[in-house]
């Protein structure tokens, strides 16, 4: 039986206090407002190209989630949408292509890493065993983010992206440290 994500809170190194859960349809408004608030290299790092507004109708199907082949988790701080952690299914349906994005004041804090890693265990336990990332080759600390997980990345260029493949390991739920 599918497990349901809930709710989690935790603490960043610095204190900072996070509450992690997976996305929801009402936050439509709180995923458009944190969008504006990128700047503009992190947009164009998740979206490889410039992409200053996220429409509405964009923003709903972000949000609208199975929690089984495709879910998303987001990252809060007090009230505002700092992060988002996302996978879709694709071919073989034992793989899953991943994105993250965090607001820039979050970044380099350590929150990529608990994402990855939570995403990973959510994705397991939905039978993902592979997970897949797009990375443009400029973007360093996203090339980082899986490998300094502790994943097992196997890097390929594909039409002058960075394409990291890794294993997800058995039993990521419990295999995976907590922070």
């Amino acid at each position: 039986m599918l497990k349901v994500m809930e709710m989690e809170n935790i603490a960043l190194a610095d204190g900072t206090e996070i509450r992690i859960r997976p996305i929801e349809p009402g936050d439509v408004a709180a995923l458009m407002e944190f969008h504006e608030g990128l700047s503009f290299g992190t947009v164009y790092r998740r979206f490889f190209g410039i992409h200053p507004h996220l429409g509405i109708h964009e923003a709903e199907h972000f949000c609208e989630v199975d929690n089984v082949n495709r879910l998303a988790l987001v990252a809060m701080a007090d009230d505002s949408l700092v992060g988002i952690a996302r996978m879709e299914r694709v071919e073989p349906a034992t793989t899953a292509e991943v994105a993250f994005v965090l607001a820039d004041r979050f970044q380099h804090r350590g929150l990529g890493r608990v994402l990855a890693l939570r995403l990973a265990a959510a994705a397991s336990e939905r039978g993902i065993t592979e997970l897949v990332a797009d990375i443009l080759p400029d973007n360093l600390p996203m090339l980082r983010l899986l490998p300094d997980a502790g994943f097992a990345v196997t890097v390929s260029l594909v039409g002058g992206i960075v394409r990291q493949t890794c294993p997800i390991p058995i039993q990521a739920g419990t295999a995976f440290p907590a922070q």
